[in-house]
């Protein structure tokens, strides 16, 4: 009896030691699969078909281990681990890492092509990593969603997103992550063609890059060098790309110095490079390589391989064409983001009714009370009673002297604007009558807009009020008898002027049209 009782003891206590040993594993992953992805890897590797595991811990193992080969660089093929981890922090309310297995879920998807259902996934996350409070999450999250908006060529929410995961970065002060968010950034740019961006988000990384290595030096020296070779310094450039060859080789790098080869007129080191960089994973790096070796292997007369490389490059854009939906994309994170931005109204209201409910009951509370006082202030209440109705009729007098002044002005507002618009379109510049009359009107509905605009001269202020009344840019350039890049000019200079800000002209007409 006393070795049955001693057996049962002994089995308890192993049991019990391999579930603390599991747990404190499980436990060290997740304390450094964010910044030790690697070693999550070789940690976790060897228990992949442990059966001891609980539900909770295989969930929590899916997690941190398909966390850890994305961070690596890395993508698994097939989705039935990270689908287990979901629905199991779904099933028990775990939002914490709910919001990273679908943001991983949804990398997996996308990587299948399947492209919606991994959209969703990771707009999902997005939406819950807004209560995490988790910038060393954030960091990845807005870097995929950027990737995933740079992959379809809408910049414009490529960038917000880098610029999201480059705030995580500061937030967590991790030095890698703040030049990596910076190089994506300056990539960006440099896709645009915007050189001057370019430069800055490159200063704005210099002091963090001795604490870089690997990928993200190497692109930051592509990026110096992508810029260098724009101001025209082509052996600074080539020094910059030697370097980060040295250090990791990149298919844009190589992109880089292949061009630097052809205006040293050393053409063919330039198609050597280009033959290799027909078979980049990168659609944009690739693409320009089968143009410009076409182009050359033409110019050499070799019509045969030309041609060959002709219907190459036709492959890879019907295989782009086949597996990108731009428009299918954008569409839904667009449709995702209204839908969130509904709710969040719909919860508003939810709570703007229960006050108003709650303030009627304390009104009628209040009401109650004060009728048992009637009697007593009943002389005192009349008068209130009559002071009150003069003033309610003062003030409606007020309100409809206000409203009649405000519908004159509209139709004085709008007879103006079709008089502009009018000129515009028989390309006729506007007259000093109705650029005055456009700024009296402007200046009595909002008197905030002629502070603002004070500093400005007469045509700036026009620049500004035809904005603000949604004139297209080249009826701006008409009415002010400019020409369209001007007025774009003048707008992004605006921006900084006025409001301290620096930007395009769509961030103009989009910071003045809120003064109103």
């Amino acid at each position: 009896m006393r070795n049955l009782l001693c057996l049962i003891i002994l089995i308890i206590i192993v049991g019990c030691s391999h579930e603390q040993s599991h747990n404190e594993l499980l436990t060290k992953a997740e304390q450094i699969v964010f910044t030790q992805p690697d070693s999550v890897v070789r940690m976790l590797s060897p228990h992949w078909n442990d059966s001891a595991m609980s539900e909770g811990d295989r969930a929590l193992f899916g997690l941190l281990y398909t966390e850890a080969i994305h961070r690596s660089g890395l993508f698994l093929g097939a989705d039935s681990l990270i689908s287990a981890s979901k629905e199991y922090f779904e099933r028990h309310g775990d939002d914490k890492h709910l919001a990273r297995a679908l943001l991983h879920h949804g990398i997996i998807l996308y990587q299948q092509q399947k492209t919606r259902e991994g959209i969703l996934a990771m707009k999902h996350a997005e939406q819950m990593a807004d209560g995490l409070n988790n910038p060393a999450f954030d960091w990845y999250l807005f870097s995929v969603l950027g990737d995933v908006s740079d992959n379809v060529g809408d910049y414009t929410l490529t960038l917000r997103y880098y610029k999201q995961a480059l705030n995580a970065a500061h937030q967590v002060e991790n030095k890698q992550w703040t030049v990596q968010a910076l190089n994506n950034i300056a990539v960006t740019f440099d896709v645009l063609g915007e050189k001057d961006s370019l430069k800055y988000y490159l200063e704005q990384a210099k002091p963090f890059v001795a604490s870089t290595e690997g990928d993200v030096r190497a692109n930051y020296l592509v990026n110096n060098a992508s810029y260098l070779i724009k101001i025209g310094k082509k052996d600074e450039a080539k020094r910059f790309l030697t370097e980060s060859m040295q250090i990791t080789p990149t298919d844009r790098g190589e992109k880089l110095m292949a061009d630097i080869y052809l205006q040293e007129g050393d053409t063919a080191s330039a198609i050597i490079q280009w033959y290799r960089l027909t078979s980049s994973l990168s659609p944009d790096v690739a693409i320009q390589s089968y143009q410009l070796l076409i182009d050359n292997l033409n110019r050499l007369g070799d019509a045969v391989n030309a041609a060959e490389y002709s219907q190459r490059l036709n492959e890879v854009y019907r295989s782009l064409y086949e597996r990108k939906d731009a428009a299918g994309i954008v569409d839904t994170m667009t449709q995702f983001d209204e839908q969130v931005k509904e709710r969040r109204q719909y919860r508003t209201v939810i709570a703007l009714l229960a006050a108003i409910i709650f303030l009627m009951l304390l009104t009628a509370l209040l009401v109650l009370y004060s009728r048992r006082r009637i009697d007593r202030l009943n002389a005192r209440f009349a008068e209130s009673q009559k002071q009150y109705n003069l003033t309610r009729s003062e003030l409606t007098q007020m309100r409809r002297l206000k409203e009649r002044e405000q519908r004159e002005n509209s139709m004085q507002m709008k007879e103006i604007i079709s008089r502009l618009h009018a000129s515009a379109n028989r390309g006729q510049p506007a007259t000093d009558e109705d650029s005055n009359e456009l700024a009296q009107l402007s200046y009595a509905q909002n008197p905030k807009l002629r502070e603002l605009l004070s500093t400005l001269n007469s045509k700036e202020q026009m620049v500004c009020l035809l904005t603000i009344h949604n004139f297209l840019p080249t009826e701006i350039a008409t009415l002010t008898i400019s020409t369209p890049q001007a007025i774009t000019n003048t707008r992004v200079r605006l921006l900084k002027k006025l409001f301290g800000e620096t930007g395009g002209a769509k961030d103009f007409d989009n910071a003045i049209k809120h003064v109103l």
